[in-house]
This record gives C-alpha cells, sequence and structure tokens, in this order.
C-alpha cells in the first residue's frame, strides 16, 4: 500500500455506495425479523443470535457469526443512530479500500470486537451478553479520520469538528470507558478499533495466505534460477580463468 493514498482528500458524507446500500438493507431487513419475532411472534431468537461469554449456558458457536448482524430490538433509535454513521462514513473509507478490501477491513474489525470480547468475558464489568455492528462502526470513524484528518464534521449535526480531531477523541473515549469499566462493551469496542487500525496498517498482509503463497512461488522460482547463475570469474585475470557454473 503506498503511503502517499493515505494524502487523498475525501469528502464527507459522499454518496452512499453500491455496496454501503447493500449492507444497510441487509442489516434493515435482519432488523424488521428481530422486531417481529421478539414483539409479534414472541420468539426469543435475539438471545440465541446475540454473543454470550463462553462460560455461560446460553453461549453457541453459532453467535461467533450471528451477533454482528443482530441489534437491540428494545432499541430502534440506537439502530438508526448506527444505520446514520455507517451512512455518513462508508463511502470514503470503501473508495479507499475498494469492494473486497473494505468488507475485509469492516468484518475483521468485528472479529477484533469478538476477541477483546471474549478475552475479558470472565472479568467483572465485561461480561455482558454482546450484539451489534458498533466495533465496526468506530473503526470506520477512526480510519476516515486518519485518511482525511481536516474534514468538518458537525458533531451531533451542530458542533462543526475536524475529522482527526473525532478520530483521536474516539480512541481515547473507547479507552478511558474501557479502564473504567464504565462501558460493558469496552472490550468489544477497543478490540474492533484495534483490528480495524492493524488493517489499514497492512499488518493484515501478514496473514494474507493470497500473498503468502505469491512469496512463496517467488521464492521457489528464485531458488531454481540460482541453480543455473553464472558468475563470472574475473576474465581480465587472464584466459586461464573460466566462468563458474551452479
Amino acid at each position: 500500500m503506498r503511503y502517499d493514498r493515505m494524502k487523498i482528500s475525501y469528502e464527507f458524507g459522499s454518496r452512499l455506495t453500491r455496496l454501503g446500500k447493500k449492507l444497510l438493507l441487509i442489516y434493515g431487513v435482519i432488523y424488521v425479523l428481530e422486531l417481529l419475532f421478539e414483539h409479534w411472534f414472541k420468539i426469543p431468537i435475539v438471545s440465541l443470535l446475540m454473543l454470550h461469554p463462553y462460560e455461560h449456558n446460553s453461549f453457541h458457536i453459532w453467535q461467533l457469526v450471528s451477533h454482528p448482524f443482530i441489534h437491540d430490538p428494545y432499541s430502534p433509535f440506537s439502530f438508526l443512530i448506527s444505520c446514520i454513521v455507517f451512512y455518513f462514513f462508508v463511502g470514503p473509507v470503501e473508495n479507499y479500500f475498494g469492494i473486497k478490501r473494505f468488507l475485509a477491513f469492516f468484518y475483521t474489525s468485528a472479529l477484533g470486537g469478538l476477541l477483546g470480547g471474549l478475552a475479558f468475558s470472565s472479568v467483572s464489568g465485561f461480561n455482558a451478553p454482546f450484539s451489534g455492528m458498533l466495533p465496526s462502526l468506530l473503526s470506520l470513524i477512526v480510519i476516515f479520520g486518519f485518511l482525511s484528518p481536516e474534514a468538518t464534521i458537525l458533531l451531533m449535526f451542530v458542533l462543526p469538528i475536524k475529522a482527526k480531531y473525532l478520530s483521536y477523541g474516539t480512541i481515547i473515549v473507547t479507552f478511558l470507558t474501557f479502564l473504567a469499566k464504565a462501558n460493558p462493551y469496552g472490550a468489544y469496542h477497543l478490540g474492533g478499533i484495534l483490528f480495524g487500525y492493524l488493517y489499514f496498517k497492512g499488518y493484515a498482509n501478514l496473514i494474507d495466505l493470497n500473498l503468502l503463497y505469491e512469496r512463496y512461488l517467488r521464492w521457489q522460482l528464485k531458488k531454481k534460477r540460482a541453480r543455473f547463475m553464472v558468475i563470472d570469474g574475473n576474465k581480465g585475470k587472464g584466459d586461464e580463468d573460466r566462468p563458474t557454473y551452479h
């Protein structure tokens, strides 16, 4: 990844991308189904799909995959806020990464939230069940601030603030609330930001199987070429010096 790409200026609140529309539609349909099952059919489906601490009796393996797509059916307002945040930040960040790498970034952040949450699930104050895409959204906000630090954002649609300050503020507030145990989901949020940042900096390449296989093929090719390398045996010293073949 070239560093100079980070200097590109993005327009905040740019047009929602095709991928962004699809993701919002998927999350919206899932949330409507949640509301129907929970409030109309009286089927507690959310408790089966949200992530419980692995020591809990309600923990199931499928929750590792399902929990980022589930939101609190008793708080439609928080779900709408999440969608609004996604709407404003997804376009610039997706344009930077590209479609495939953006999906990898978004769900790598979710994976970071998962690992962070499970790592602290046995600690008092961090053992609440978790669901939602907030770890990925916080990571999205942070990375936008790195990509376009001078962009002006209306915080709460009122207070103008530079994107870089919003980015740093998100990191600081998340970290401090985690230390103070003021947020039972602080480990999830902090893990999401950390993994999103690592992916943004390119450390995901360390575990990129395609890249590792490509490097292996290059190493094999270099090894084969070395077998047929001709080393000049200093011809200028005399005709009796002959090239050495390997």
